[in-house]
């Protein structure tokens, strides 16, 4: 992607495990909605991005010393050996995205830096 983002882009921590029917890649994206949710196949590559918008909390006066994640882009780009034989099935609940990859097993898959 050429534009620049707006919060600091970030490349969430993510799992990719062979399952007997598909590939499993579990990647944890805190306070990202399902509408900010973006999957993108293109060939033999798969691309996620999410926003999660977490604006500071009321803090009464005090300074705000740390918080555990504010806004952020996440991006995340996965490679594998050869295109998709099927669409890829994504669920997100409570800040971790899982995304299946059906009949996908055996091959080589890895994350793009």
């Amino acid at each position: 992607m050429s534009e620049v983002a707006p919060f600091p882009l970030v490349r969430p921590a993510a799992d990719i495990m062979d399952a007997e029917d598909g590939i499993r890649i579990v990647a944890n994206m805190p306070g990202v909605r399902s509408e900010d949710l973006h999957l993108q196949v293109e060939r033999d590559s798969l691309h996620i991005h999410a926003s999660s918008r977490c604006p500071s909390p009321m803090t009464g006066g005090r300074d705000l010393r740390n918080l555990e994640f504010g806004s952020v882009e996440f991006e995340l780009d996965i490679a594998m050996d050869r295109p998709l034989s099927a669409p890829p099935v994504a669920t997100l609940s409570h800040g971790v995205l899982s995304v299946f990859l059906p009949g996908e097993q055996r091959r080589d898959v890895h994350v793009l830096k």
